[in-house]
C-alpha cells in the first residue's frame, strides 16, 4: 500500500526494476522533462513505485542495523535508491534525482567496504529516507521548500570527507571484528546487476546486457565450467522469464477496484430481492427455480470472494514501517528495544488497513515509552537490558487478529486508580474489575505519566485507539501482568464491505446484527429472569447475570413483545463482556451490504450502518460495542466499557 493509498498493489515486481507500465511509458517518451510531462498515469506509476522503493530502502537499512556486513541487504538499499535517481532524472524531478546522487555516493562507499556502517552513518540514511519522501510530496502537491535537499546534500558531503580518512575507517573496521564473512568475489559485477544498470528502458539496451552477461558465459566455457548449449539456453529462459514478469504484473487504481467492489454490493442486493420474490411464488411454482437461483447464489459468493480479494493486502504494509518507529522512539527515550513481527503476509482489506496504521502506531508508542523500563531498571529486575516487543497478526473465526505485546513493567493497577480519580473520570469509592480499570486508560485525556514529554503525557492516542478500532467494528482487549508486560488484542473484520448478519423483528421495523457478535439466542424461563440493583434486568445463563437491553427502548419503536419470557433473547458478545438483546423474531441469516450513514443522518447510538433489504427496505446494522456501553445507567460501566 502506498503512503497516500492511491492505488493497489497486486503483484509485486522484481526489486529495483519499474513495473512494466511505467517502463513502457518512459520508452514511449524518452528524454522529457517535468514541464513536458501530461501523462497522469506516468507521474501516478513514478511517484507509487517511488514510494515503494523508499519503503523497501528503509526496510533494508533497520536490518543492516543489526546485520551491517550483509552484502545482500547494502545492494538491495543501493538499487532502491538507484532506480529512484535514474526515474527522477528522466522525468525532470533533478532536485530529487541529485538528494538520491548522493544518497548513493555514500552507500557505494559502504558497499566497497571503504567505510563502515556506524550508526551515525545509519542516522544520516534514515534522514535521507525521510528527506526524499518530503521532496516527493512537495513534488505531488507542486510546492515545497527545497532547501531540505540542499542541507542533506550538504551533510553526506561533509559525513563522506570525513568518513574517508584512513586511520578512522582503520580503527571502525577492527572495532566491528572479524571480517571473515567479506567474500571478495561479491565484488564482481553480477548479471543482475547489469541488468539494473540498463534499466531495461529500451529493448535495445536489454539486449545490451543480455550481450553483456553472455561475455561471462563465454568465461564459463573458456574455463571448461560448462558447454555452449547450457550458456544459450540459461540466456534464453532469462528472456522468456523477463518477458512473463512483464505481462503478469499490473497496477489497478482503487477507484476502479471499489467501483467493482461497489457493483457485487448491488448484485447482492437484487440477489436477495430475486430469493425473496422466488419465496413468494409458493413451493410448486418455486421448485423450478429453486435449482437456478441456489447455483446463482454460489457463483455470486465465489465472485465476491474473488472481487474481495484484489483489495485484500498483507498486513505486513503496515507492520513495516514500525520498526523505524520503535528505532527512533527507543532512542529519544533512552532505551534499547527489539521488534519481533510475525504475521505480517496476513491479508485484510485494504480499507481498513488504511485506518489501523495510526491506533497501531498509538500502541507501539505508549509500550516503548509507558511499557519497557529503562536499561538500568531491567537489569536490576533481573530483565536483559533489551526490551522486546512482539507484533502478530492471524485469522481466526472469520476475523483478524493482532496483537501488541512488550515484556515490560505492565499496567499498574492502583496508579491507574489514583490518576483516574485525580482527573474526576470516577470517584474515589467506585468498585471495579480488573478489566473495568485497565480500560480508563481509552479515556479521553488520561495520563498516567508524570511529565508531558514529545513522546507521550497529554492524555492523547489511547482514545484514538479505541474509537478507531471501535468504528471499525473491531474491538481490543488487555492482558497484563505486574513486572512481566502487556498485551493488547485487536479483533477486526476482514472487510467493511459485505457482512453476515442476522435479521431480526423489533416491532415492524427489521435490524441486522453482525453474525460474529452473536454467541446463541435463548427464550428465557420466568425463572432465569430477574433484577440486580445497579444493573436493572437480567437474564441467568448458565450460572451468569447478562443485562437485557430492550431495543425497543434504545431505538424508540414500538415492539410486539415487552414480556422477555415471551420474546427472544440474542446473546451478543463483545471483549469478552455479553448482553442480551430482546427482539420479537428471528427473521433469518443472509449477506448484507453495509452502507455508511455519512453525515446526512443523526447519529443514533447503538445503530453504526445500514443495508437494502430483499424488499427494497432499509434496514439499521447494530453497533454492538455502542449497545454494550449502554447496557447499564451505572456511571462505572459507561466509563470502562
Amino acid at each position: 500500500m502506498r503512503p497516500d493509498g492511491s492505488s493497489s498493489r497486486l503483484i509485486l515486481n522484481s526489486f529495483g526494476r519499474s513495473s512494466p507500465r511505467f517502463s513502457r511509458c518512459r520508452r514511449a517518451r524518452p528524454g522529457r522533462r517535468r514541464r513536458d510531462v501530461e501523462d497522469d498515469d506516468l507521474l501516478q506509476g513514478f511517484f507509487e513505485e517511488s514510494a515503494e522503493l523508499l519503503a523497501d530502502f528503509e526496510e533494508c537499512l533497520l536490518q543492516l542495523e543489526t546485520n551491517p556486513n550483509d552484502q545482500e541487504l547494502l545492494n538491495k538499499s543501493f538499487r532502491a535508491i538507484h532506480t529512484i535517481k535514474g526515474n527522477s532524472g528522466m522525468l525532470g524531478f533533478e532536485r530529487i534525482g541529485a538528494v538520491a546522487h548522493s544518497v548513493e555516493d555514500l552507500l557505494g562507499r559502504l558497499r566497497k567496504h571503504e567505510m563502515p556502517l556506524t550508526r551515525p552513518a545509519a542516522d544520516l540514511l534514515l534522514r535521507s529516507a525521510d528527506v526524499i519522501k518530503r521532496l516527493f510530496a512537495a513534488a505531488r502537491g507542486g510546492q515545497g521548500d527545497e532547501t531540505d535537499g540542499d542541507e542533506l546534500k550538504q551533510a553526506l558531503h561533509e559525513f563522506l570527507e570525513r568518513g574517508v580518512d584512513g586511520p578512522a575507517v582503520s580503527r571502525s573496521v577492527a572495532e566491528s571484528g572479524p571480517t571473515s564473512d567479506i567474500r571478495p568475489h561479491e565484488e564482481v559485477p553480477k548479471i543482475g546487476e547489469l541488468l539494473l544498470e540498463a534499466q531495461a528502458i529500451t529493448p535495445i539496451q536489454l539486449d545490451e546486457a543480455l550481450r553483456k552477461q553472455k561475455k561471462v558465459g563465454e568465461i564459463l566455457i573458456e574455463d571448461r565450467a560448462t558447454s555452449p548449449p547450457h550458456v544459450a539456453r540459461a540466456l534464453e529462459q532469462q528472456v522468456e522469464l523477463q518477458h512473463k514478469q512483464d505481462s503478469s504484473t499490473i497496477r489497478v487504481s482503487t477507484e476502479k477496484v471499489d467501483k467493482l467492489i461497489n457493483l457485487v454490493g448491488e448484485l447482492v442486493i437484487t440477489q436477495s430481492i430475486i430469493n425473496q420474490n422466488v419465496a413468494a411464488l409458493g413451493p410448486a411454482r418455486a421448485g423450478l427455480l429453486e435449482g437456478v437461483v441456489g447455483q446463482m447464489d454460489r457463483n455470486l459468493r465465489e465472485l465476491q470472494e474473488r472481487v474481495m480479494a484484489v483489495r485484500m493486502l498483507p498486513i505486513g504494509t503496515v507492520f513495516r514501517r514500525f520498526p523505524r518507529v520503535v528505532r527512533d522512539l527507543a532512542k529519544e527515550c533512552g532505551k534499547t528495544i527489539v521488534l519481533q513481527i510475525h504475521g505480517e503476509e496476513t491479508e485484510l482489506d485494504k480499507t481498513v488497513i488504511e485506518r489501523i496504521s495510526d491506533p497501531m502506531t498509538h500502541l507501539i508508542r505508549n509500550a516503548v515509552d509507558h511499557g519497557i523500563e529503562p536499561p538500568d531498571r531491567r537489569l536490576a529486575l533481573g530483565k536483559p537490558a533489551e526490551g522486546r516487543i512482539q507484533l502478530d497478526a492471524y485469522h481466526q473465526g472469520g476475523s483478524i487478529f493482532i496483537e501488541v505485546a512488550d515484556d515490560g513493567r505492565g499496567l499498574d493497577r492502583s496508579r491507574i486508580l489514583r490518576k483516574a480519580t485525580e482527573q474526576g473520570l470516577i470517584s474515589g469509592d467506585e468498585s471495579l474489575t480488573d478489566d473495568q480499570v485497565y480500560r480508563l486508560i481509552f479515556q479521553p485525556g488520561f495520563s498516567t505519566a508524570e511529565r508531558v514529554t514529545d513522546v507521550s503525557g497529554r492524555g492523547v492516542g489511547m482514545d484514538v485507539v479505541i474509537r478507531n478500532i471501535e468504528g471499525l467494528g473491531g474491538s481490543i482487549v488487555i492482558a497484563t501482568e505486574a513486572g512481566r508486560g502487556t498485551r493488547f488484542t485487536i479483533k477486526l473484520p476482514l472487510t467493511l464491505a459485505i457482512m453476515d448478519g442476522l435479521s431480526i423483528q423489533v416491532g415492524d421495523e427489521v435490524y441486522i446484527i453482525p453474525l460474529l457478535s452473536i454467541t446463541e439466542s435463548i427464550r428465557p424461563k420466568p425463572a432465569d429472569l430477574g433484577t440486580v440493583v445497579g444493573r436493572g434486568e437480567v437474564v441467568n445463563v448458565r450460572g451468569q447475570a447478562l443485562p437485557i437491553v430492550r431495543l425497543y427502548e434504545r431505538l424508540d419503536v414500538t415492539p410486539k413483545i415487552y414480556d422477555p419470557a415471551q420474546g427472544l433473547l440474542v446473546i451478543v458478545e463483545q471483549e469478552g463482556r455479553r448482553i442480551a438483546l430482546l427482539v420479537d423474531e428471528l427473521l433469518g441469516q443472509q449477506q448484507v451490504v453495509i452502507k455508511s450513514l455519512e453525515t446526512n443522518y443523526r447519529k443514533v447510538p447503538g445503530v453504526s450502518g445500514a443495508t437494502i433489504l430483499g424488499d427494497g427496505r432499509v434496514a439499521m446494522i447494530l453497533d454492538i460495542p455502542g449497545l454494550i456501553r449502554l447496557a447499564s445507567g451505572s456511571h462505572v460501566l459507561r466509563l470502562a466499557a
